[in-house]
């Protein structure tokens, strides 16, 4: 049995133990163990190979590694917390591709609506404004508002592909 070889067998459980105490998952603190040990080993002709240094430097990379990785992991789960869904989470995934195609067709539609209808449309369905808050802004009639939301929705529905049409009818409710 080589030095390295001894080396490693005489840390590796420990040092896995280590890990696994801040990453909580066994296959992780092998990993980042295992990372430790190569860089040692590359590095290993420009240190001191006394065995509190080689202990102490272990210990430290390990327990670097570990906090990177913790940090990754944090990073990582807030964006996926910001978009809805998780990675595994094929359902969801499903269902985000679904909207945004829906959501892409919707907007296709509406740019060739005439600039009036598209307006009040978007004002309408998709910024949610009441048709009151819509004739204030754009200082025209209720029922202006309300032929121009009926011509712009029809239009919708006329062009949409049927299979897009629940969705519609859940997204702009």
């Amino acid at each position: 049995m080589g030095p390295e070889e001894k080396l490693f067998r005489q840390h590796y459980k420990s040092l896995c133990h280590f890990a696994w105490k801040f990453v909580g998952e066994s296959s992780v603190a092998e990993d980042l163990v295992q990372e430790a040990f190569i860089a040692f080993f590359k590095e290993k002709q420009r240190m001191d190979e006394s065995e509190n240094f080689v202990r102490n430097y272990l210990y430290t990379a390990v327990r670097f590694s570990c906090l990177k990785y913790i940090r990754h992991e944090k990073v990582k789960e807030k964006y996926w917390s910001q978009v809805g869904f998780t990675e595994e989470d094929e359902h969801s995934v499903e269902l985000s591709m679904i909207h945004t195609e829906v959501i892409n067709e919707v907007y296709r539609i509406i740019q060739e609506m005439p600039a009036a209808c598209q307006q009040i449309f978007k004002m309408g369905y998709l910024e949610g404004l009441s048709n009151l808050e819509i004739t204030e802004r754009l200082q025209i009639s209720v029922n202006t508002v309300k032929t121009q939301k009926q011509r712009g929705m029809k239009m919708l529905l006329d062009k949409l592909h049927p299979e897009f049409l629940p969705f519609v009818i859940f997204l702009l409710k």
